[in-house]
């Protein structure tokens, strides 16, 4: 009996182990990996290697579908139930559709920034184009009524990320890949776009 105990043990420690990962949040997770990182200067170096891994498929088309997907998930109704009197004051209808698009993107401003801060500026770079090439796509084939109300949005927001991608580099700005790119995949906003780029030099 003893011997059967023992050769049981193994299993349940494997049955727990499996409960505690099974009950880790994504905060909890996150706690552990930087006390584990603290700890053993080789784990850290390791769970860097494996979230450059991890982050470096980066696609501009694939990112561009999501953001657009994403805008075009907003509805009209939205703006209604963020507009008018609030206790606070009164919010445009116009206000209300841009902070929602502003909304809608920041998530994958969100992944620029991780990328930046991995010091991944191939993969920063890629986003950027993908999120650029995302709102000119909502600009030019969405049809939905929430656009309606913010039509200068997706513009503005092309600004925006533009800048973003800028802020990247520190050295000599590669403006004939972006130009190339703006040409080939947002046309009509091309010229603005680099004129906007090459005035805000620093």
């Amino acid at each position: 009996m003893a011997k059967q105990a023992k050769k049981a043990a193994p299993k349940q420690t494997s049955a727990r182990r499996a409960n505690t990962l099974e009950s880790i949040t994504g905060a909890d997770a996150l706690a552990i990996l930087k006390v584990l990182a603290a700890r053993n200067e080789n784990l850290a170096q390791e769970i860097d290697a494996v979230a450059k891994e991890l982050f470096s498929h980066v696609e501009i088309d694939e990112m561009a579908a999501n953001v657009q997907m994403e805008l075009e998930s907003l509805h009209v109704e939205d703006i209604w139930d963020r507009a008018g009197r609030k206790r606070d004051g009164y919010v445009d209808p116009g206000d209300a559709a841009w902070e929602m698009f502003e909304e809608a993107l920041k998530p994958f401003q969100d992944e620029v920034d991780k990328y930046k801060q991995l010091s991944m500026l191939q993969e920063a770079d890629l986003a950027c184009r993908g999120i650029l090439k995302g709102i000119y796509d909502f600009h030019k084939e969405s049809s939905t009524e929430y656009k309606q109300w913010a039509v200068d949005a997706p513009s503005e927001y092309f600004g925006v990320v533009l800048d973003d991608w800028k802020k990247l580099f520190t050295g000599r700005l590669p403006f004939p890949r972006m130009m190339a790119f703006l040409q080939s995949h947002c046309p009509d906003w091309a010229g603005w776009a680099m004129k906007s780029l090459r005035s805000r030099r620093p």
